[in-house]
């Protein structure tokens, strides 16, 4: 008998129509052979029947294929792929191998084709597949909003205990801040051919704000990533001696992204400091999305070690339970935006090239953002993702 492919979905429709022919009499033999399979094969089918159901029906296999070579680029490669698609930017396969030759020497080694199918196999792995973007409607999906409620349900016990006080009820998240916001459309002449916006030079740079907010309106200590080696010269020299230094909490990392490091020393710099104060055995809950850094085994740990209770919130449903989404991100950066604009304009209105704002520029324009968010901003920001679904009665 040749070789044949069957999904997993076909093999269940098989497999209920073996039961019912074997109610009225037939041989397993002979449903094999109608159907043009095996009789082990079907054997093997009802054995793994229930693995079958909990899989996806387009799958071919049970397995999940040859492992990996490169997991240990995991955390690097899709860890960054999650945050980007966090913050609906698109990737793709190549794009990830970009990223990987830039994090991994012995890597970037490999043939392009070889590096390419590593990428694929570890996606793959990973759950990640290629999807056709689709027109999204403006308001929430109601399965998101169906989860958001169901987890609301779960938490709202959890930060109703009496002792828990709203400044320790804490969100965070990490938010892209680029050195240029040029946006790419502008007023210009009916019928102009060729038409162009001024913007500094080395516009694609940009570093990353780990931003975070109690429920009391109190924040917490922003911290910037910037692009450049952990330990270089920037990291340990520049930055210590930055005139922000006690306002922000300053490092490096290769992609300017939040790793495993960087938010160990978020929790040492912003997040203990904040909470030093409460009471012996008074719990603090901290909201974060599923960003791998967020609970990887050392940074759960650190969590643990200082007595703080670590809440994920459901993937999909940031846009509509994570306070810093739903009432803070947009007016930080529309101050970010204002700020930047009027460093833009302290250069005249002459031509000529404009020069990369400097990471002392981002610092302060951080610093007066982050400063001009007030309490109430915040509360309303909580307030939000609560009575989106519990309305006063």
């Amino acid at each position: 008998m040749g070789r044949q492919s069957i999904s997993n979905g076909h093999k269940l429709t098989i497999l209920r129509d073996l039961e019912e022919r074997l109610h009225n009499g037939e041989s397993l033999k002979s449903v094999a052979r109608s159907h043009g399979v095996d009789p082990s094969q079907l054997r093997k089918w009802r054995k793994n029947r229930e693995k079958l159901e909990m899989s996806s029906k387009g799958n071919k296999s049970l397995g999940k294929g040859k492992k990996s070579s490169i997991t240990h680029l995991e955390e690097l490669i899709i860890g960054w792929a999650h945050e980007l698609r966090e913050n609906g930017i698109g990737i793709s396969y190549c794009r990830l191998q970009v990223r990987a030759c830039q994090v991994d020497e012995n890597f970037r080694s490999k043939p392009k084709v070889q590096q390419y199918h590593m990428i694929r196999r570890l996606c793959m792995s990973n759950g990640l597949v290629v999807g056709r973007v689709t027109n999204v409607a403006k308001d929430p999906p109601q399965q998101a909003i169906d989860e958001a409620r169901e987890w609301l349900q779960e938490i709202r016990p959890v930060i109703s205990v009496s002792n828990l006080a709203q400044i320790y009820i804490i969100n965070m998240d990490q938010t892209p801040l680029p050195f240029s916001l040029a946006g790419q459309s502008t007023l210009e002449l009916r019928g102009t051919r060729s038409v162009t916006v001024r913007h500094s030079s080395n516009n694609k740079t940009r570093a990353t704000a780990s931003l975070a907010v109690a429920a009391d309106g109190s924040k917490l200590k922003p911290m910037i990533i910037f692009k450049g080696e952990p330990r270089g010269t920037v990291a340990t020299r520049e930055l210590p001696a930055s005139r922000y230094a006690n306002q922000l909490a300053l490092c490096c990392q290769h992609a300017a992204w939040q790793d495993n490091e960087n938010m160990s020393m978020w929790i040492d710099e912003c997040l203990v400091p904040h909470i030093q104060q409460r009471a012996d055995g008074a719990p603090v809950v901290l909201f974060l999305n599923h960003f791998s850094c967020h609970y990887s085994d050392i940074v759960k740990a650190k969590f643990d070690s200082i007595g703080v209770q670590l809440k994920l919130i459901p993937k999909g449903c940031t846009s509509v339970v994570q306070p810093i989404d739903v009432g803070v991100n947009k007016p930080f950066k529309d101050r970010i935006k204002s700020q930047w604009w009027e460093w833009m304009i302290g250069f005249g209105e002459d031509g000529g090239n404009i020069p990369t704002p400097s990471r002392e520029d981002v610092q302060h324009w951080v610093v007066e953002a982050w400063n001009s968010i007030g309490a109430h901003i915040i509360q309303n920001a909580w307030r939000k993702t609560d009575l989106s679904y519990f309305p006063e009665e």
